[in-house]
């Protein structure tokens, strides 16, 4: 059933051939458990540590920072590229 939401409790109730007191029987829990499986959702895809600190890098303010962090480093340890006068 797609629209479980927009429809009242008597027709999923119908829907399902259950009643609200009994819930499903074992046989249908069986049935449905296979068609459907558990109601659980899939673990997550673990991302290694290495990966989690490169992707920090793909912003661009960060790699805006970065290059002048190093045009400052640059400047500091390369007197000749100093851009004071």
């Amino acid at each position: 059933m797609e629209d479980a939401y927009s429809r009242t409790a008597g027709d999923i109730l119908k829907f399902y051939s259950t009643s609200e007191e009994n819930g499903l029987s074992d046989k249908q829990v069986g049935v449905l458990l296979k068609e459907y499986g558990y109601n659980e959702l899939p673990p997550e895809e673990s991302k290694p540590l290495w990966r989690l600190v490169l992707e920090q890098f793909d912003e661009l303010l960060v790699k805006i920072l970065l290059l002048a962090a190093t045009i400052s480093f640059v400047s500091v340890t390369q007197p000749c590229l100093s851009f004071r006068s």
